[in-house]
């Protein structure tokens, strides 16, 4: 009969689908072998929409039983479907419904690059939160400073509060608040 803590670790295997890339560029992937407490509950794959099913490498992965969360630091990356979350450090849910990283953290959705001092992203309903000293948008022929954003990336709206400068072809513009339309590429 399995373990507990057996059928949690395969089953991250099977949830997190590590990339050997990552592995091969010096980064320790989470095991079998590492440190596993007892969780009764781990969200099944079906969870995470299709194509999003996360990979996750770090240098050093640990389990915290008593915050039941995944410690990850340094060249931490998180792919969840076509997006990667780049970060210093890391923390994720066991049931990996929430990720927090700070230092140094980025969010890359096609062309959209998000940078902050630090993420709050929420991978079951497709969110992201950017805070620090600044955060930014770039992309071709458009960049976006703000104090805060919010991402929706299943509806493609950015959410930018808080001396908010927007520059784009067109010139430079301040706003207070700002919604951006990723798919109409226009102010909404």
């Amino acid at each position: 009969m399995l373990k507990s803590c057996d059928i949690l670790a395969t089953a991250l295997g099977l949830l997190i689908g590590l990339t050997a890339p990552a592995a091969a560029e010096g980064t320790q992937p989470v095991t079998k072998d590492m440190e596993v407490a007892d969780v009764t509950e781990v969200h099944p794959v079906s969870s995470f929409m299709q194509g999003e099913q996360p990979a996750i490498s770090a240098r050093s992965v640990q389990y915290d039983e008593k915050t039941g969360r995944y410690i990850c630091h340094g060249s931490v990356q998180i792919h969840l479907g076509d997006r990667l979350i780049t970060a210093d450090e890391a923390q994720i849910t066991s049931d990996l419904s929430a990720i927090w990283t700070q230092g140094t953290a980025r969010l890359i959705d096609g062309e959209n690059i998000f940078c902050s001092e630090a993420i709050y992203a929420r991978p079951f309903e497709g969110q992201a939160y950017f805070f620090g000293t600044r955060c930014k948008l770039k992309r071709p022929g458009l960049a976006i400073d703000s104090d805060s954003i919010e991402y929706r990336w299943q509806d493609k709206i950015g959410v930018f509060d808080g001396h908010v400068l927007y520059i784009d072809s067109d010139g430079e513009n301040a706003f207070v608040h700002l919604e951006y339309d990723f798919n109409k590429n226009k102010i909404a």
